[in-house]
């Protein structure tokens, strides 16, 4: 975890007077709050879309990123003020190796408009629970106290991207500054969540000689088809059926990592394993199906990411 300078964090139930975290919420394992902080609500996407502000010729402009999306809304401790709350973070992501893609401060923000540009961005954020005070932090972009940053740092599974902004509170918290904390992480969308219908192989079939099919799954350098790919191996067989003069090809495919000789053992051990499951457990004459492994000669995508590499690793009928 970046440390700031922390405070234990409590587990309580939430309180009207913002001195209290909300229940079950926790500091982001990759930076903590400022000493003394109180986490008022936090949220979490699994898989999403957020904007943040980067430098273009000096002007904020948003970026749209995607990934594993976290937030964050604490009230600082009573009396600091929000440009020594900003500055503590900023310090700490630098320290950490994050590099700035676009800040200001106060006075500085002003005139390219940045508290007008990020006034939605706790209004569009995931919370566990709707708020008028998150949804206020920037209000409609004229908040006192106002400073923004937006960082990011590459790192082995990608690009880690954090902003901040404070604002100073009104009323009850006056003297409380406001933070608004989001964190991207890189995340990879769980694939092979969709079975392809027994009319769409059969059309894909006539239409294009083939069709790629991402149901049929198996585990990492292995050859034993995994239990949730039996609704696909169904719609193969039933389009096999609707078709009883079709004769096809069973293609096993995989990414680039590996060798490539022992890749194209495991391709056709798993195409060999496709073609033994249609035809014990679903009937399919032998005589109607082939098997054969191409490993990575045939791929659909770069294999220098993990999205390519994914749209790579498939199962194929091919017409004979």
């Amino acid at each position: 975890m970046l440390t700031l300078v922390l405070s234990p964090v409590a587990f309580s139930v939430h309180a009207a007077d913002f001195n209290i975290d909300y229940k079950g919420s926790a500091d982001h394992p990759l930076v903590s709050r400022y000493k003394g902080s109180v986490l008022y609500m936090t949220g979490e996407e699994r898989l999403a879309q957020a904007p943040v502000l980067v430098a273009v010729k000096d002007q904020p402009v948003p970026k749209t990123v995607e990934g594993r999306i976290s937030n964050r809304w604490y009230l600082s401790p009573k009396g600091v003020t929000a440009l020594e709350v900003y500055r503590n973070y900023r310090q700490a992501l630098s320290s950490a190796g994050y590099e700035v893609l676009y800040a200001c401060e106060l006075a500085q923000c002003e005139k390219p408009d940045t508290q007008d540009k990020v006034k939605e961005f706790p209004r569009k954020a995931r919370w566990v629970k709707g708020d008028a005070h998150i949804d206020s932090t920037f209000n409609s972009g004229n908040q006192p106290g106002f400073s923004y940053f937006s960082m990011s740092k590459t790192g082995p599974e990608g690009v880690t991207y954090i902003q901040l902004g404070t604002s100073t509170g009104s009323g009850s918290l006056a003297d409380r500054t406001r933070v608004f904390l989001q964190i991207i992480e890189p995340q990879q969308m769980q694939s092979n969540m969709v079975t392809v219908g027994a009319r769409t192989i059969g059309d894909g079939l006539q239409r294009d000689g083939k069709i790629a099919l991402y149901g049929v799954l198996f585990d990492t350098n292995k050859a034993e088809i995994r239990e949730p790919s039996a609704a696909q191996l169904k719609e193969m067989a039933d389009a096999l059926k609707a078709s009883p003069k079709l004769k096809v090809y069973i293609v096993g495919h995989t990414d680039s990592d590996g060798d490539l000789e022992a890749n194209l053992a495991l391709s056709q051990k798993r195409a060999q394993a496709v073609v033994a499951a249609l035809t014990k457990t679903y009937g399919i004459a032998a005589e109607r199906l082939n098997a054969r492994g191409v490993a990575s000669l045939a791929p659909v995508a770069s294999n220098a990411a993990e999205a390519g590499k994914s749209r790579n690793r498939r199962v194929e009928m091919v017409v004979r």
